[in-house]
């Protein structure tokens, strides 16, 4: 493989790692010269368990509820698919986009349902574009919630501005985004609008956005329109990922709890959303490395002890993270199985065929 072509497959993949490598190193090697690391790991000594377990439950929850309403949007392409015979291919899927940058984990879950539960991978597309883009929308509302009554207390007066611009401009670019993705027609003028603006300047450019964007934008309006049409599904997926982000949230406070602290669920919720944005912005998988610098900074700004913040970062971003590939694992195993004890009937039925047509001659 010649060098330019490795760069351009791989390159944005490289840099997007030593991004996270490079925060990650810098969060400890910070705690360390602080004298914090040592009493961030003591501190798990003298944990609450109970605390501990219940925010692991609630992960552990928070995952089987996201799967049920990914569950929900591609059934109807499958009705005869189950959701316990959906859950651990989705636990793989989701695996991979706990360490994948941009699509690729989302690529590896729509091959996953293709091959082990026989779901189109338009089916896939759709949900996963719905969930992306709603993910996003309730991120950006706890955002600006935290813009406007966690972070003013903790930010320094002369850049009190400086917040309120950022405040107004988020609340305006939600209100814009709002209007391009829940109608339609609207979300389409603009893209063609886009593309004939970047088709001016690169065909390239115009290329990708025909390639990948609209395809994007179509199948999530493939999932909007059925929503739209089924009152009790949509509010269903609402729910859901409403209860999804509060056990998300309840889940980190618990884990604050848990070595001696604590805070409001409002500031959870708000620290979460700013930690999952900064993720999103730098495109590193589950957030680890600049996620977890801004929890910790956001932490000791709510007064918590910088070493009780590390202690919670770390049980909360590579515990968690951990958890995950745990379960990813151990699902890899039966959705092998699955398919093999698959491959195993339809050889044998292929083989009572033929004894049933020699039987015939």
């Amino acid at each position: 493989m010649k060098i330019t072509t490795f760069l351009k497959k791989y390159l944005f993949r490289i840099l997007v790692v030593l991004l996270m490598v490079a925060a990650l190193t810098f969060f400890f090697v910070d705690l360390a010269q602080r004298d914090e690391l040592g009493d961030a790991f003591s501190h798990f000594l003298t944990a609450n368990i109970l605390f501990l377990v219940l925010a692991l439950l609630l992960m552990l929850i928070s995952m089987i509820i996201k799967a049920y309403r990914f569950f929900i949007l591609i059934k109807t392409s499958n009705p005869e698919l189950k959701f316990l015979k959906f859950l651990l291919p989705f636990f793989l899927g989701y695996g991979f986009s706990t360490l994948g940058p941009l699509k690729s984990g989302e690529i590896a879950s729509v091959e996953i349902n293709k091959r082990s539960l026989s779901v189109p991978r338009s089916s896939s597309l759709a949900a996963i574009a719905f969930f992306r883009v709603f993910d996003l929308f309730v991120v950006l509302i706890l955002f600006i919630i935290g813009l406007g009554i966690t972070i003013p207390g903790i930010v320094e007066e002369q850049f009190t501005i400086y917040l309120n611009i950022i405040f107004y401009i988020s609340l305006a670019g939600t209100i814009i985004l709002s209007i391009l993705l829940f109608f339609p027609p609207v979300g389409r003028l603009f893209l063609r609008s886009v593309k004939a603006v970047v088709g001016k300047i690169s065909q390239k450019g115009k290329k990708w956005l025909e390639a990948v964007i609209d395809p994007a934008l179509e199948n999530y309006y493939i999932s909007l329109h059925y929503l739209y049409k089924q009152v009790f599904l949509a509010i269903l997926v609402v729910v859901t990922t409403l209860i999804r982000w509060f056990l998300e949230f309840l889940s980190f406070k618990l884990t604050i709890m848990a070595f001696g602290e604590n805070i409001t669920l409002l500031d959870a919720a708000v620290i979460s959303s700013i930690t999952l944005f900064v993720g999103m912005l730098t495109f590193v998988p589950a957030g680890l490395g600049t996620g977890t610098l801004t929890t910790q900074y956001l932490l000791e700004q709510l007064s918590i002890a910088p070493a009780i913040a590390a202690a919670s970062v770390i049980f909360q971003t590579i515990v968690g993270t951990g958890v995950t590939l745990s379960v990813a694992a151990i699902s890899s195993f039966f959705v092998k199985e699955q398919e093999e004890d698959e491959k195993e009937v339809s050889n044998k039925e292929s083989k009572t065929e033929t004894i049933d047509i020699v039987d015939e001659r």
